[in-house]
């Protein structure tokens, strides 16, 4: 399931409880309801949905007198909620490593990480007799890994693949490389002629691909 990020300047009362349990050790509902302005019943159910969804875990909070308390933080998978920054920092580390070793590093490192994508598609589709069945295997686990990906038959043997989201659209957009070194994987995993039409880092609503069976794009 994919969880909405924290929308920080017009905060829902969601997002709100998300900030507090992210700075704080732990909230019990009541704490919580007080700092929320709301009622207790309410933050339960917020927090029920949380749970559901694995965004927090609980634990009991032993105090002097009375029961336990049950304590809220947030789980490692609520990370993802919170701004990160991944992309500024690969983005420096890749332009302190081409001022160290050169462009045709950077290069070698961008092409090793579409390999490692290569590495774990590659033995099911060389298995996947079908143009058809591989576009579809292939954007549904790049929709898993967050590119927001979809597909379209659009003839036969024509196929368009497209993807509305780049989780390393700032490397992407100042090193080219990673998106030819992608499209190219592509071609190879799918045993098919693979032709970008837009593109995300040029400013495009998505990166889309035009695939064509080999003898049909041959016959062209």
């Amino acid at each position: 399931m994919r969880q909405t990020t924290i929308a920080p300047d017009r905060p829902s009362t969601r997002d709100q409880l998300l900030t507090l349990l992210k700075k704080s050790e732990g909230l019990t509902a009541d704490q919580l309801a007080r700092r929320l302005g709301i009622t207790s019943m309410a933050v339960r159910k917020h927090l029920i949905a949380l749970e559901r969804d694995g965004l927090i875990t609980t634990s009991l909070q032993r105090r002097r007198i009375g029961r336990p308390a049950r304590l809220y933080r947030l789980s490692e998978r609520a990370d993802a909620l919170f701004p990160q920054q991944y992309d500024t920092m690969l983005s420096d580390v890749l332009h302190d490593l081409e001022t160290l070793d050169g462009p045709a590093k950077v290069e070698l490192v961008l092409h090793r990480r579409v390999q490692r994508l290569g590495e774990q598609l590659a033995e099911r589709l060389e298995r996947t007799p079908t143009l058809r069945d591989r576009v579809r295997y292939l954007a549904e686990t790049l929709d898993a890994l967050g590119y927001y990906t979809s597909w379209e038959q659009l003839d036969s043997e024509t196929f368009r693949l497209c993807q509305y989201h780049c989780p390393i659209r700032r490397v992407a957009a100042e090193f080219p490389a990673t998106c030819e070194a992608e499209a190219e994987l592509y071609r190879v995993l799918l045993r098919a002629q693979v032709e970008r039409r837009c593109h995300l880092a040029t400013g495009d609503a998505c990166c889309s691909y035009l695939i064509r069976a080999p003898e049909i794009a041959a016959a062209e």
